[in-house]
């Protein structure tokens, strides 16, 4: 059941200034991550006949946040099977501020190029997945305008319910994030379309290593496709001074090893 605190704040702790929806993200923010991330996942694409389609996948992520440029991360996704989509990576530099477009490139071994992925195109699907060009990148909290709309229980814990909206271009013109209110991990987030119509859903579950909690089970479910894609996470590793070669765009058409 859903205890509403109000429109836009909840109440902090004692002698703390209430929380709003800005305040709630910019802690989301501030989690320990590590300074990157390696992981290894299966993502299994399941249409509505409940037909399935399995891609292992390896991604690499690192924070660039406090840097000399305007960055905040980097993330490389890359295909090791099945063999048809062998060597298909993507990779995206994310960026702090609103007003510039991430940087986003895809690479086609079939093609043997190097492709760089426009703005216009932000909301076309990954690799037949359900993930959007932009779901696959970061948003910096100051990206959107955010709205604490109520505080409610969830699977026995209390969440944030955040509404986001974008302050630039984006895939979608609204999002609805529930956040755990302890370990400021969100949980399920909503996505709207133009015409304010729930398009798809995230649900997300998480565990704890060395004081580092990562989402080792997420399903996206497209709602007007009725197609979902959930991954599952094989292994993490983090905190491995991944290089900074890694994230450039000379390096995907060289395969990642």
């Amino acid at each position: 059941m859903a205890v509403a605190v109000g429109l836009g704040a909840a109440p902090g702790l004692a002698g703390e200034t209430p929380l709003d929806g800005r305040a709630v993200m910019l802690r989301v923010e501030a989690r320990p991550r590590g300074a990157d991330e390696t992981l290894h996942a299966t993502w299994h694409l399941i249409d509505k006949r409940g037909g399935e389609r399995a891609r292992r996948v390896r991604a690499f992520w690192r924070d660039e946040r406090g840097g000399d440029g305007d960055l905040h991360s980097k993330r490389l996704i890359v295909f090791d099977a099945p063999a048809a989509i062998r060597g298909t990576a993507f990779l995206v530099h994310s960026r702090s501020d609103p007003g510039q477009e991430d940087l986003r490139w895809v690479y086609l071994p079939a093609l043997r190029k190097v492709r760089r992925i426009a703005g216009r195109d932000r909301e076309k699907r990954f690799a037949g997945s359900d993930f959007t060009y932009d779901d696959l990148g970061e948003r910096a909290p100051d990206e959107d305008d955010h709205v604490l709309l109520r505080d409610e229980d969830r699977d026995g814990r209390l969440h944030h319910v955040v509404e986001s909206r974008p302050r630039g271009p984006a895939a979608y013109t609204r999002r609805v994030q529930w956040i755990d209110a302890e370990r400021l991990l969100v949980t399920r987030a909503e996505f709207y379309d133009s015409a304010d119509r729930l398009e798809r859903t995230l649900e997300a579950r998480w565990t704890e290593r060395d004081g580092i909690w990562f989402w080792e089970y997420l399903e996206l479910e497209d709602l007007r496709r009725k197609h979902r894609t959930r991954v599952e996470v094989r292994e993490i590793r983090h905190d491995e001074d991944l290089p900074e070669d890694l994230f450039q765009d000379s390096t995907l058409a060289l395969g990642i090893p």
